[in-house]
């Protein structure tokens, strides 16, 4: 029986995806101290662009967790280690057991871990007598229905081991950051800008084209959902304000890398536009979701659609960009540029 507590280890919600919380463990643990936006580029992160056709809340989360969050460790050196599945499996118990082992391994040796809890949130410490895990998820204040939970300001939120798991949707994940290697950090960006490609291009295979929409058909979906109405009205504004930090943190990344790497400047100069489209988008969407009339809605999601085609003008001017610089590489990789 035992407990630990990291001291200082808490989420901060910026990019408003998976990249805090591994923010938060990497710069806690000191496996890969920089900015957040330096690291949801050079994960390629920031470049995934998914959308379900209905613009629902789930978009964002909507990929292979076990692939591409190890991915994301991968490309910057880190290792990593990771399980999930679902909670009504008859062997959950033992899955849940086994989890809660690793995470008190890894808090043991000075490192956060990384769980779903209806959102990425990190695991801060845990008291055995208690039976209860410490996390941070950004908030500290409810739960997602409001109901106040146990908190403490030195501990964070508590969620009791046997809860470990049992979320509202279905699914268990959990990633373990290990060590570092040293890596060449001008091949990471440019691996980066390989990925960006990629995600743009290439529809995730895990995910049905009648439901879901990829990198640049993304944005059909969007202007075909605002449109035609088809689309939850709350869902789409959480759905665009997560991709807006997104683009927040990708004209700050290639503002970065254009210091570095000159022949980036068209990219960088692409998407420090594109965040101030999505600065209006997200100003058109709060006015337009908020008790307009009907006409007036009417008028405002026009615009808003008419945004949206802007921003695919010039985000896919900035992945030409990059296709011009990375042309060698992506020729190299034959049909499937994604390959590392």
């Amino acid at each position: 029986m035992g407990m630990q507590r990291l001291a200082g280890l808490r989420l901060l919600s910026e990019s408003k995806s998976y990249i805090d919380a591994l923010h938060s463990v990497l710069s806690h643990s000191g496996l890969y101290p920089c900015p957040t936006y330096m690291l949801a580029g050079m994960t390629a992160c920031a470049f995934r662009f998914t959308v379900d056709r209905r613009l629902t809340a789930v978009s964002p989360t909507a990929y292979n967790w076990m692939a591409e969050n190890f991915l994301a460790a991968d490309f910057i050196g880190v290792t990593s280690s990771q399980q999930a599945g679902f909670s009504f499996e008859p062997a959950f118990p033992l899955y849940q057991n086994e989890a809660i082992y690793a995470i008190k391994e890894s808090i043991d040796r000075g490192i956060g871990a990384i769980i779903w809890k209806d959102q990425f949130v990190v695991v801060t410490g845990y008291d055995d007598a208690r039976q209860v895990l410490f996390y941070s998820d950004g908030t500290e204040s409810a739960d997602s229905a409001g109901i106040p939970q146990v908190h403490d300001q030195a501990i964070g939120l508590e969620l009791p081991y046997a809860q470990f798991g049992r979320n509202v949707s279905p699914y268990w994940y959990y990633q373990i950051l290990e060590e570092r290697i040293e890596l060449d950090e001008r091949q990471i960006y440019h691996e980066s800008f390989m990925q960006a490609i990629y995600k743009w291009e290439t529809h995730d295979l895990m995910l049905p084209e009648d439901e879901y929409a990829c990198g640049k058909m993304a944005y059909s979906a969007i202007i075909e959902a605002l449109e035609t109405g088809c689309f939850d009205k709350a869902g789409a504004y959480s759905v665009i304000d997560t991709y807006a930090a997104a683009k927040r943190d990708l004209a700050c990344y290639t503002q970065r890398l254009e210091q570095i790497w000159p022949q980036s400047r068209f990219v960088a100069a692409r998407y420090a536009e594109l965040k101030q489209v999505y600065e209006q988008i997200l100003i058109v969407t709060a006015n337009a979701f908020h008790d307009q009339p009907e006409a007036a809605e009417t008028v405002l999601i026009r615009h808003l659609a008419d945004l949206f085609q802007q921003a695919l003008d010039i985000e896919n001017e900035a992945i030409q960009s990059m296709k011009r610089l990375m042309r060698e590489t992506v020729g190299n990789r034959f049909n499937d540029i994604g390959l590392r």
